[in-house]
């Protein structure tokens, strides 16, 4: 038995050893000799991971068919099962040869054509996505989330709280950077064939149309996806391969499907187009096996199953992606534990991908997938959040809130768990590393819902340095009553003869501070803005604003209420100094909160205080 593996294995080198000397000796054909009527080969994986030809067609060169600079070579292709399938979905990258000299990559196609036509990305624009000289780093904005960092005299330094700008539900919504588009039977690039696996039926088909403007094909039969294919080598791994890009795997897993164009080395070239032009990426792959070519009216795709990571993706750039064979790309674990209805704690595992864009869609997604498998999604329900996201700082953000709803209420909680993840991914900190992701989930079936129905101060009129306590009531469905406590100091510092106390959930204070005092800075470092995120608003506490009519500044993230006029002239008069300050005309002299509690809780009420004793 030792023996035949021994010859097996043998044999593998020797085979793999012309297959890479052949790829590093690969001729390529130039653009500019492309004529009508070469007639030329292509390699793609119809089943399992063996490379067949099919006959290529060259019919002309399409200028600036799909950019600016960007040509394509229009092709006919035949032979295999394309006369019955079409171009193929998971096609892209596949290999094209003209007298053994590599021409480009099946790149492109016509939907609903009746024959197999395709175009091809030209070899030179494939090749000129070269590889990063080291892993890049985390790229902010693409996200789209935006957020404002608003401050309170008694705020420590450096400290504020992160206010989400809009409704929580929106920010960073993924359809705002994919616009829908139109279906016709132009030229398109072929998508990506995205494959699901544990993902339950109805949140796929909720989120199909997202994911077909990002230019993937969601298709079924993701189980497929979970189980890995036999173990491949590493030099096997050539032109005309299926290779899978994995975005998530362990309980869920989701897995977009190419073909290898080129290799050199460990260097190697797939797809022949953009998968969502990120630019610098790190996305895993692996080796795919093809279990069946599935011809369809629609479009014809392959199933796979999908093996071991091999290699990573270094760039996604609009004409092919770049990978090394061999790389490891950081991934984040997730756990998320539920504690069901049902009377049982479920726990699901599983690894994603650590990228902008992504990473809160797909942690969004993890979230809505393993409550949705256990929990109603109609009805009234509520749901308590806990969590960490760990950093390899050693810091961490936590999450808590509680939502709920009579309809979709796991959606409004994966909204709230993965945006303190896009804000974080979206920074531009060089420093930034997610080292895991731990999630507690307890689950009811009965609406969890408060409104703030009353408040008042123990003392009306107030010295400053007083102790007072506001008393807030809350109304729960039920007609219950719940009181919960604010404790405030007046602080010395008070000026002038009124005071308001605004009191309510964490969405109507958050609008209210970004509508009237609009003082905001960027986090200095990614310490600073974990600590600002701890500190955001969440819809189980109360907050209570205590404001002063007062003029107020921001200089290097503090805040400074109630400046004397010297000291504002003396920023005023220094163009440096005064480029770095934010003025207001009301001061936010303190910020309070609540302790947490089981409930959602919305309003807004407003207390007037008369300072007695304040200095003029």
């Amino acid at each position: 038995m030792r023996l035949e593996r021994l010859v097996t294995g043998l044999a593998s080198l020797l085979l793999a050893a012309p297959l890479l000397r052949a790829q590093n000796a690969t001729q390529f054909f130039p653009l500019s000799e492309v004529r009508p009527g070469l007639k030329g080969v292509g390699r793609t994986v119809f089943e399992g991971d063996r490379v067949d030809e099919f006959q290529v067609e060259l019919l002309g060169v399409l200028k600036n068919a799909v950019a600016p600079k960007h040509d394509v070579i229009l092709a006919r292709l035949s032979g295999g099962p394309l006369e019955k399938t079409g171009v193929i979905l998971g096609m892209s990258g596949s290999p094209v040869y003209v007298d053994g000299k590599l021409v480009g990559a099946i790149a492109l196609s016509f939907p609903f054509s009746k024959e197999a036509f395709a175009g091809i990305t030209p070899i030179e624009e494939i090749l000129q996505v070269v590889p990063e000289p080291a892993p890049p780093p985390p790229s902010g904005g693409a996200s789209g989330a935006r957020y404002t960092i608003v401050h309170a005299s008694t705020d420590p330094p450096g400290g504020g709280r992160l206010i989400p700008e809009g409704s929580g539900e929106d920010l960073g919504s993924p359809g705002k950077a994919f616009p829908a588009g139109s279906s016709d039977e132009s030229l398109s690039s072929l998508r990506l064939p995205l494959r699901f696996g544990g993902f339950p039926s109805e949140v796929i088909q909720n989120y199909a149309s997202l994911f077909r403007r990002m230019g993937f094909d969601p298709l079924a039969g993701g189980a497929l996806s979970g189980g890995e294919s036999a173990s491949v080598g590493k030099a096997e791994l050539g032109p005309g391969s299926m290779i899978s890009l994995m975005l998530a795997r362990g309980d869920l897993n989701l897995n977009a499907d190419c073909t290898v164009t080129y290799r050199q080395g460990d260097q190697l070239y797939a797809c022949g187009h953009r998968i969502l032009l990120t630019g610098p990426a790190q996305i895993p792959f692996s080796q795919s096996r093809v279990l069946a070519t599935v011809p369809s009216l629609a479009i014809s795709f392959k199933l796979d199953a999908p093996g071991p990571l091999v290699g990573t993706i270094r760039q996604d750039r609009f004409g092919a992606i770049y990978g090394a064979v061999g790389d490891k790309a950081p991934m984040i674990p997730v756990h998320i534990e539920v504690d069901s209805t049902l009377n049982k704690k479920a726990d699901y595992n599983f690894e994603m991908v650590q990228e902008t864009f992504l990473s809160p869609l797909l942690l969004n997604l993890g979230v809505v997938s393993t409550l949705v498998a256990t929990e109603r999604a109609l009805g009234p329900s509520s749901l308590e959040l806990k969590g960490r996201i760990r950093l390899s700082s050693e810091a961490a953000v936590d999450i808590e809130d509680v939502v709920s709803a009579d309809i979709n209420t796991p959606a409004a909680a994966g909204a709230a768990i993965s945006l303190p993840l896009t804000y974080l991914l979206a920074s531009e900190f060089s420093d930034l590393r997610v080292e895991g992701i731990d999630l507690s989930i307890v689950s009811r079936n009965e609406k969890k819902n408060a409104t703030l129905e009353e408040v008042w101060a123990t003392k009306s009129e107030v010295r400053p340095g007083d102790h007072i306590e506001i008393t807030a009531v809350l109304r729960t469905p039920g007609g219950d009553s719940v009181a919960l406590k604010i404790p405030m100091d007046i602080p010395e510092s008070v000026r002038g003869k009124m005071l308001s106390v605004v009191v309510g959930s964490g969405s109507t204070i958050n609008a209210l501070q970004s509508r009237f005092t609009p003082l905001s800075t960027s986090p200095r470092d990614l310490g600073q803005l974990v600590r600002n995120m701890n500190r955001m608003r969440r819809n189980n506490r109360l907050y209570a604003l205590l404001m002063a009519p007062e003029r107020s500044f921001i200089l290097r993230g503090d805040e400074y209420p109630s400046p004397p006029p010297s000291l504002v002239e003396t920023l005023l008069a220094d163009p440096a100094a005064s480029s770095s300050v934010i003025f207001s005309g009301t001061s936010v002299v303190a910020d309070y909160e609540t302790k947490s509690s089981p409930y959602s809780i919305r309003g807004q009420k407003t207390l007037v205080l008369r300072v007695a004793g304040a200095r003029n």
